[in-house]
């Protein structure tokens, strides 16, 4: 795991799964620099330690990719004592990465549905750190839509497909 880098390893780009090892079968299709590493953590101290260590990189960093942010806050709010406190850390080293660094950072969240809508699990706590809150949802057909939702004045929607080759965008002329 990322206890074992060093400084002088190179590494620039992170992704880190807190939903166990299904990218693996996705990473053949693409492309990644060799200063990329991927890694999954299965709780919340280790996601807390995983973003400490890249933070000791900050300097060196280039982006930060989370898939998911919010899962064990989903699935350990009510177990584990002090929760919001990890999840704002954790959100306050990537966004002092954001802002004193120029790192680039994508965090995807999980929601839940009920009959009326659909909502960011943790969302309250979410939002105050989103800089850019994006909604993805399926059109059907294999066709997708990518909308801002936050912030509010940034009015935006694209439509696109996942292929072979990546992300095509459709009907955005």
């Amino acid at each position: 795991m990322l206890s074992n880098l060093s400084r002088a390893s190179g590494l620039s780009v992170f992704y880190i799964s807190t939903e166990g090892p299904l990218y693996t079968s996705l990473l053949s299709r693409y492309e990644f620099p060799e200063n990329a590493l991927f890694t999954e953590v299965y709780d919340i101290n280790n996601l807390l330690q995983a973003v400490l260590k890249i933070y000791g990189f900050r300097g060196g960093v280039k982006a930060v990719a989370i898939d998911s942010i919010n899962n064990f806050y989903r699935v350990e709010v009510l177990q584990v004592e002090g929760i919001n406190k990890i999840l704002n850390t954790i959100l306050a080293l990537l966004t002092d990465m954001v802002v004193n660094y120029s790192v680039t950072c994508v965090l995807t969240a999980q929601v839940s549905q009920s009959d009326e809508d659909v909502r960011v699990s943790g969302f309250q706590l979410l939002k105050y750190w989103y800089e850019v809150l994006i909604k993805l949802e399926r059109l059907g057909g294999g066709v997708r839509r990518m909308t801002v939702e936050y912030p509010k004045d940034v009015v935006l929607s694209m439509d696109y497909v996942i292929s072979d080759r990546g992300i095509e965008w459709v009907g955005n002329d």
